[in-house]
């Protein structure tokens, strides 16, 4: 619902200071960038069983260590009844252990935690690891000891005696007492949540303030806590900004202080702290570069090109960017645009942001603390909005229109139910805004698991739901009709962009909630019903398009304009829905594919290919744009009158909207096997277009999305490598096997002392 007039065209900023040099009306070349970082060869899944494989970088952490991380599986890929196996290349096994989240409809795992006890690696040094499906154990284990661990957590409001909580305690009454499921439960690592309100005397008066803790004790003896404070409660008398001091002992240690803060209604800041056995600071775990390529056959994550790399000083910059001590301070931007509805180079606006398209694309380190800084630093955006009595047993969910079917979180809403008891602040740094929201916590979430990033995304999905005008999310303000779309519609009355990316978050949450979750089945209905809504305007939208048909229609700053490139943002997110299941969007993305590959196909038709990417397409009379041009040629002579054509050249294609077109066309091709899409990715790709040389995607990786099998530096794409056979590499074998000795004897030990 914002007015748009961009004075860059969006990431142009960004992308050409980036192409300095002249290079970018250069046609593409099969070069890998002179710099680029690639991802480390995966181990191939080639046994019976295997899975997926994985690749540890070590950090100099003792044998033994527990590495936790997220990992999305194939339908069947991990059958219920099966239990997780991993191995290092090679055949020699390793402690395992999955805690399985979600579940695909025939009951494999969808997603889970994975644990695993692994191997000395010294900084920087390489091991592949194989997951595969093997028997489920039926023996029980024994409960992780507490030790003598200790953690204690205190805030103290101005001028108070500090209030303080024993997170131990609570945790172990709460495992005890079976008062919480536990998020992980077994031999390497058990993990569950405490939740606490604070008294308004120590939240400064505000009596919105919450703790949420997640602790997780592991079998190499460390403690890990990651206490949250989430402001956020709405529609309770008291609610404001907190202010407040925290201290948390671990151990003995203090592992962190701040002076007073002054914490902002409907926010929230967390870090995540490790103490090891004795006090001391709890070993890094190796980092684990994750399987890009099987992660997209699974269909969580478009489909990233991992032959061009990225560009070494971009990782550089992002390695640079987390020790500035900014970067520490609580509820900082950490580098994510604050005034959302900025225009021009955006490096957080995408499928994904550019930080985790480069960690998916290379396993970099630098990127990984990059996108997980940013993904806790989404808790400073005033999106959070907890009703204490919603969700399905109105026991506490993220505030939703089952409830509040009338309300808008925007300041017009006015008192509730209309609006918010307390309104969103106007003082918090931050101007959230759908159309230019980025996805800040998904790819995080995916590959680390951390339960917190959940529920960054999860508010945030709630959030482009509540913000969306009622008038427009549904028929009227009363009516509610989730599963056709009504009271949750995100794309009537919006702009193509803003409904792509609040679809992308509702999608994204609905694939990622658990059962368990009290905004599991809205989630899910919501995401649904907007696409089946969608799909019941096509036969209308078609007989109003006419030939070129296939643009979906929303509001824009030119009358009779369609920005194509808006509408490649919606493929992406239509791509997305369909990857993971849903019908109704692959329904969809098959009647966008006629304008999406179309527009480069229609030149005896009357269109100019090099138009497709034109900033604006003229589908309407500026003076009737409530009547749409039913031809291409109707569409191309009104583009050119109005002196938005490419012509010969590529002028008004100054920016990426060559690399949109490209994964529009892509993922036509990947879910629709189309080869419509194939011609007209063809056609692009070597039309010399600006920004599409493998260098262009190197520095900015934002959009580096292919076809499958369709690389752009065939050379470089790096093939799995086959597990060392047992007979072979006898130094290899010989360090593999005392590894699994000293593992077997060290959890051996470990499992018996805690017995």
């Amino acid at each position: 619902m914002n007015p748009e007039g961009p004075t860059l065209r969006r990431r142009e900023i960004g992308i050409l200071a980036a192409a300095l040099g002249g290079c970018a009306m250069q046609p593409s070349v099969r070069a890998r960038p002179a710099g680029a970082v690639l991802a480390p060869p995966m181990p191939c899944a080639e046994r019976p069983g295997d899975v997926v494989g994985l690749v540890l970088e070590g950090t100099g952490a003792p044998a033994g260590t527990i590495v936790v991380f997220g990992q999305a599986f194939r339908p069947g890929d991990m059958p219920r009844e099966a239990g997780l196996v991993a191995q290092l290349a090679g055949g020699l096994p390793l402690p395992a252990q999955l805690d399985a989240r979600t579940w695909h409809p025939d009951g494999s795992v969808r997603f889970g935690l994975v644990s695993l006890a692994v191997p000395w690696l010294s900084a920087g040094a390489r091991q592949a690891v194989i997951l595969a499906a093997g028997p489920r154990s039926n023996a029980a284990h024994p409960g992780i000891a507490f030790g003598d661990h200790q953690a204690i957590l205190q805030l103290a409001g101005a001028g108070g005696e500090p209030w303080q909580v024993d997170l131990l305690a609570l945790f172990r009454a709460a495992i005890a007492g079976g008062t919480v499921r536990p998020w992980q439960s077994g031999p390497l690592a058990t993990q569950a949540r405490v939740t606490v309100s604070v008294p308004p005397a120590a939240a400064g008066g505000a009596t919105s303030l919450r703790l949420v803790a997640d602790i997780a004790l592991r079998a190499d003896g460390s403690l890990w806590v990651e206490p949250w404070l989430r402001n956020d409660v709405a529609m309770r008398p008291g609610g404001g900004t907190a202010s407040y001091r925290l201290r948390l002992i671990l151990d003995g240690r203090e592992a962190l202080s701040t002076g007073t803060l002054r914490q902002p209604l409907y926010t929230a800041w967390g870090r995540l702290f490790g103490s090891g056995p004795g006090g001391r600071p709890a070993a890094v775990p190796p980092l684990v570069c994750a399987d890009a390529a099987y992660l997209a056959e699974t269909g969580v994550v478009a489909r990233y090109d991992l032959s061009t790399g990225v560009e070494n000083a971009v990782l550089a910059r992002f390695g640079e960017a987390i020790t500035a001590p900014a970067w520490a301070e609580p509820l900082g931007p950490r580098g994510i645009t604050q005034y959302m509805p900025t225009t021009g180079g955006r490096q957080d606006i995408g499928p994904a942001t550019t930080s985790q398209a480069a960690w998916l694309i290379t396993g970099d380190r630098r990127a990984a603390a990059y996108a997980t800084g940013q993904a806790e630093a989404a808790g400073a955006i005033p999106w959070h909005i907890w009703d204490p009595e919603g969700g399905t047993a109105g026991a506490g969910g993220w505030m939703d229109v089952l409830r509040w079917p009338r309300l808008w979180t925007d300041g017009r809403g006015g008192p509730p139910p209309d609006g918010l008891l307390q309104p969103v602040p106007g003082d918090t740094g931050w101007t959230p805004d759908t159309a230019h929201q980025p996805d800040l916590s998904y790819v995080p979430y995916l590959l680390t698991g951390r339960r917190a990033f959940l529920d960054e995304l999860l508010a945030q999905a709630a959030w482009s739901v509540m913000t969306h005008w009622p008038a427009y999310r549904a028929t009227h303000a009363e009516t509610l009709d989730l599963p056709r779309g009504e009271g949750v519609n995100l794309v009537r009355g919006n702009q193509v962009r803003g409904a792509a990316w609040s679809l992308r978050q509702l999608d994204d949450a609905a694939w990622a909630c658990p059962a368990d979750h009290p905004n599991h089945a809205y989630f899910r209905v919501a995401a649904a019903g907007n696409w089946a809504w969608l799909r019941a305007q096509l036969p209308a939208w078609t007989a109003l398009q006419g030939e070129a048909h296939g643009w979906i229609p929303g509001v824009y700053r030119d009358a009779g304009a369609v920005p194509p490139w808006q509408q490649d943002y919606f493929a992406s997110t239509a791509a997305a829905a369909a990857r993971r299941g849903s019908a109704d969007a692959r329904i969809v993305l098959a009647w966008m594919e006629n304008f999406l590959a179309g527009r480069f196909l229609a030149a005896d038709k009357g269109f100019n290919p090099r138009d497709g990417i034109a900033y604006n397409i003229a589908v309407a009379p500026a003076t009737a744009p409530e009547q749409p041009f039913r031809s291409w040629a109707g569409i191309g002579a009104e583009t050119r009158a109005r002196g938005w054509s490419n012509g010969s050249g590529w002028g008004a294609s100054n920016g990426d909207y060559a690399q949109l077109a490209l994964q529009s066309l892509a993922a036509l091709q990947d879910v629709l096997g189309s080869a419509m899409a194939r011609q007209a990715y063809a056609w692009l790709s070597a039309a010399g277009a600006p920004f599409t040389r493998p260098a262009d995607y190197a520095r900015d990786p934002t959009f580096n999305i292919v076809p499958r099998d369709l690389p752009r530096v065939p050379g470089q794409a790096t093939p799995c490598r086959p597990a060392l056979p047992r007979s072979g590499r006898a130094e290899s074998r010989r360090k593999n096997l005392q590894f699994a000795g000293e593992g077997s004897r060290w959890l051996s030990k470990s499992l018996e002392s805690k017995g």
